[in-house]
């Protein structure tokens, strides 16, 4: 990997694209020749999408289904007893009752190709029905872990040695993630001496990547060394390398007793010298500790 000063005399070279990162979760990345089928990832975008997203879809998917059957019934002729000639509106309503089982009774089927549609039109209805609580069932049975991770990643003095910390807690507070395990990675981009673009995963050894209940908060350190691939570098040198580090975590839920993972990634702007977290740890008048997450993301000058 080059060095900045050796960058800086390569001025030829095409600018490194950075990739951006989304919501500190994932990157925000433009593709081209990538082609997703819906129908094959359709069970994917469901799961991914939120409950406003949920809902709204399977609200229009269940109108459109119902103007297909409507427009069938509409252009059909003569088909629906006591509608009104030439009512679309009738018959999105008769196509409705029919689809949900209702039946009030006044709109009938008026012949067999009607009664023959209807069948049709009462199945794709259930199978909705069925498809749309199967769905909602996965969405809720799926854990989630609610981990909060500092805006933050601090490189400072820690115990007489330069140290990267970076703070977590349990976001859920009758909640323990067991044999909670994080691994931490950080990728670094540069053109090597033949100007080809490389991108480089590098593990950070932590102090201590794992323990056996986490319920509470946990700051993850690493010494920054000379077997550290951030040793020497300073604020600029890290941007300079568009350096991101990529935190994941799992571990066992004890609620639903399933295996839970989260990731958190930052950029290089994230990194801050010479600070230190803020104390969030208190006593209660009744004697017991007290965590203040008001303060989770706050640093201070460090000492």
């Amino acid at each position: 990997m080059t060095t900045p000063s050796d960058k800086a005399t390569s001025s030829a070279s095409p600018p490194i694209p950075r990739p951006a990162v989304k919501n500190s979760r994932t990157f925000n990345v433009h593709t081209k020749g990538l082609h997703s089928s819906l129908l094959n990832d359709f069970y994917y975008r469901v799961m991914l999408a939120n409950w406003p997203q949920f809902f709204i879809g399977a609200i229009l998917v269940y109108l459109c289904i119902n103007a297909g059957f409507a427009l069938v019934y509409f252009y059909g002729g003569d088909m629906i007893l006591n509608a009104r000639p030439n009512s679309f509106i009738d018959a999105y309503i008769f196509s409705f009752q029919t689809s949900t089982t209702i039946g009030y009774g006044y709109l009938l089927p008026k012949n067999g190709v009607t009664h023959a549609i209807v069948m049709v039109d009462v199945f794709s209805g259930l199978l909705f029905v069925a498809v749309l609580t199967g769905l909602v069932f996965a969405r809720l049975a799926k854990p989630r872990a609610s981990v909060l991770f500092s805006k933050q990643v601090l490189v400072t003095q820690h115990c007489g040695q330069t140290t990267l910390l970076v703070r977590l807690a349990n976001g859920r507070k009758r909640s323990t993630i067991v044999n909670c395990r994080v691994s931490a990675v950080l990728m670094m981009e540069d053109r090597n001496p033949e100007s080809v673009f490389e991108r480089r995963f590098i593990d950070l050894k932590l102090e201590r990547d794992n323990i056996p209940i986490f319920s509470l908060t946990w700051t993850l350190a690493h010494t920054i060394d000379e077997q550290s691939p951030l040793y020497g570098l300073d604020k600029a040198a890290i941007e300079s390398y568009g350096t991101i580090l990529i935190l994941t975590l799992d571990g066992i839920e004890d609620i639903f007793a399933q295996t839970v993972h989260t990731n958190y990634i930052y950029e290089a702007q994230h990194f801050l010298f010479n600070k230190r977290f803020a104390s969030i740890l208190s006593q209660h008048k009744d004697g017991n500790r007290m965590i203040d997450y008001t303060r989770f993301h706050d640093v201070e000058e460090s000492d």
